[in-house]
């Protein structure tokens, strides 16, 4: 079982006032790579905007003071040697999660309060090679948005430039499931709360593992691509194509810029929610994945894209749940067929089993997710030419 760290609450006069810029305000330029890193007086701020911190995910930066998450899955990147570091963090709520590893260690969960906090890395000095420290958002936007405020370096402490990331890079467009929503259930597990929350042991991040490839979670939780579980459409909620352009998925200033990271494949897994609230038109439906394919091709004109379904859903084609699961894999199939025809070759389809989570919560576990990956794999793998 993955131990639980707690953070220290980080006093308000740490942070001075009139720091946080908004969203669209200029940044400046960060801090030059060379800039010496070891200091001899108590200790030196790092701004998250510092060139040796790395992000795998989408990252918001408020000027050069902070860097919002609302995806699930991001990752703060970071190495050091001499004493240790404190990590900055603030929360908007006490459902934020994190997963920390060392080197590639086994990870802990930390679970920092609302509010700003302090997280001090644990005492004792880095070996001469130092220490790689992963800082991964267990959690996603509705459960609260992240933010990183940057490194507190006691004296003697150095940054230094952490291994370089993967050359390959992927991104997962969906819903909960995608998120890795109550994922660390097993029966009898009764606990539904965002604590079993774990995008790490998620299909997507598993995928990004095994094929040595970075990941983009660019999913929301109760979101579809053209309505949300409730039914409401994107006049009423924020649902795919809206989130696909923003770097937090509920706030329309916070835009994504493309440019800033190129998928070598999208997978791409909607449509639990869309039909929770039961069928629609299937002409509407269809164009909803289409138009969202062309906002893809607009960015990302030489992707992989692979869409899936929904592993939730019933197989059983008697059943009101299996009829969905037909009806949506109709749309799919037409989507790719009208894309292959219109020269665009890179698109496929690729269908998922029934994996039904437990007796208390339909969410697939980390095992499920497991067996998920090893079917997309193959498709995935096929697709993109690795």
């Amino acid at each position: 079982m993955t131990s639980s760290l707690s953070c220290r609450l980080l006093p308000a006069a740490l942070f001075c006032a009139g720091a946080f810029l908004s969203l669209d305000a200029p940044v400046a330029r960060a801090e030059n790579a060379n800039t010496p890193r070891t200091m001899s007086h108590d200790f030196a701020a790092i701004t998250p905007r510092d060139p040796l911190i790395q992000y795998i995910g989408r990252v918001a930066f408020v000027g050069d003071a902070e860097a919002k998450m609302g995806f699930p899955g991001v990752t703060i990147r970071f190495a050091y040697r001499g004493p240790a570091p404190t990590i900055l963090l603030g929360a908007s709520s006490a459902f934020c999660g994190y997963n920390l590893s060392v080197n590639g260690w086994e990870p802990v969960a930390i679970r920092p309060p609302e509010g700003r906090s302090e997280l001090p890395l644990p005492s004792g000095p880095a070996p001469k090679g130092g220490w790689v420290v992963e800082l991964v958002r267990r959690n996603e936007n509705w459960q609260g948005v992240a933010s990183f405020f940057g490194l507190r370096l006691p004296a003697g402490c150095e940054l230094l430039a952490p291994p370089p990331l993967p050359k390959r890079r992927l991104m997962f467009i969906g819903d909960s499931i995608t998120c890795g929503e109550a994922i660390d259930r097993v029966p009898p597990e009764l606990d539904n709360t965002s604590r079993m929350a774990n995008a790490t042991r998620s299909y997507g991040m598993l995928l990004g593992r095994q094929l040595g490839a970075q990941v983009h979670l660019v999913s929301c939780g109760g979101r579809g691509v053209m309505r949300n579980w409730k039914g409401e459409g994107s006049d009423r909620d924020v649902t795919a194509p809206q989130f696909f352009q923003r770097a937090l998925p509920d706030e329309p200033a916070a835009k994504w810029d493309h440019s800033s990271y190129t998928p070598d494949a999208i997978v791409i897994a909607l449509g639990q929610n869309d039909l929770n609230a039961g069928l629609v038109d299937e002409a509407v439906f269809t164009a909803a994945f289409a138009n969202l394919l062309a906002d893809i091709r607009k960015v990302h004109p030489k992707a992989a894209v692979l869409f899936t379904e929904s592993p939730m859903r019933s197989e059983d084609p008697a059943t009101e749940d299996g009829r969905k699961r037909e009806f949506q894999r109709r749309c799919l199939r037409t989507v790719v067929e009208a894309a292959r025809a219109a020269g665009d070759k890179r698109v496929a389809f690729a269908p998922l089993h029934q994996y039904p989570g437990t007796p208390t919560n339909a969410h697939p576990v980390a095992f499920q997710h497991e067996q998920m990956a090893a079917e997309l794999i193959g498709p995935l793998r096929a697709l993109v030419g690795w």
